[in-house]
């Protein structure tokens, strides 16, 4: 299927804001694109490697700032490299809020969700997608009134990914080298991580977006489409989009699915037959 635009700097992370409107990260080009049906427009520079976002509710958009992994940053000028972190985007200014949680340096921040406490859940794989990974990845929630922080998880190396919540609220992550969808329950001594599925070999999952009846809708990056997942785990459908692709992200507009796509550098949409659950955003 064609693109609604292409030539895009390894897109990820998109949002659809309320004017529906969607806003995607370029992430080589440490930028933040909108594409309003019409025109492709640039809605910030954040620098770095903006990965994933997620719509506040005043209408701000936070971006899980990977600090430019995948690119050289030293490639970077100067005046475009960003440490690792949670960036703000509000009325076009871009803010660093964090650089480091509960105590430890983010390494490189993935993806972020809201959750229905009202704080922000967000991943960091610590380390490199292709699995030259240097540590253990972590899950770490941010209160954003307080600006307290808190280590979930601690994971072995499995690269924790996309990050969104399940209609009844539980905490849903993917781990893309398990090639496994997770849930995170708070358990006896702390969180515990039990696995929903494992996706098809080659299916490597990133980030997701959740459908009202619970199906979630993975990005499979090296399978060209998006797996659909039921709530209890079944792999029901694969949705092709580009073939020889490398499907990156995805996120509801209604019944649409937006689907961003890095290996040719495109924006997608798909209709599902589903209808998109409506983000958390926080308070």
């Amino acid at each position: 299927m064609p693109p609604l635009v292409g030539d895009l700097s390894f897109p990820e992370g998109p949002v659809v804001l309320d004017d529906g409107s969607v806003v995607f990260t370029e992430i080589t080009a440490g930028r933040l694109r909108r594409w309003d049906g019409a025109a492709l427009t640039t809605f910030a520079v954040t620098g770095g490697g903006p990965n994933g976002a997620t719509l506040g509710v005043d209408g701000s958009v936070w971006v899980a700032q990977n600090g430019g992994m995948g690119a050289d940053p030293n490639a970077q000028p100067p005046d475009m490299r960003r440490p690792a972190g949670i960036q703000r985007v509000r009325d076009g200014v871009v803010e660093m809020v964090l650089t480091e949680a509960a105590g430890l340096p983010l390494v490189s921040p993935n993806d972020l969700a809201f959750g229905p406490d009202h704080r922000l859940y967000f991943t960091d794989p610590n380390g490199a997608s292709t699995g030259a990974d240097t540590g253990p990845g972590r899950i770490f929630v941010l209160d954003t009134d307080s600006g307290e922080t808190e280590l979930l998880v601690e994971l072995r190396r499995v690269y924790p990914n996309g990050i969104a919540f399940s209609p009844s609220g539980d905490l849903l992550y993917t781990e893309s080298f398990s090639r496994r969808v997770m849930t995170l329950q708070k358990g006896v001594g702390g969180f515990v991580a039990e696995e929903l599925c494992v996706l098809p070999e080659r299916h490597f999952p990133d980030g997701f977006a959740v459908a009202a009846d619970g199906t979630l809708a993975v990005a499979a990056t090296r399978s060209g489409g998006v797996d659909l997942v039921s709530a209890g785990g079944e792999l029901v459908d694969h949705l092709p989009i580009v073939d020889r692709g490398m499907v990156t992200n995805c996120a509801f507009a209604g019944n649409l699915l937006y689907v961003t796509e890095s290996r040719f550098g495109g924006l997608y949409e798909r209709q599902t037959g589903l209808t998109g659950l409506p983000l958390l955003r926080g308070r």
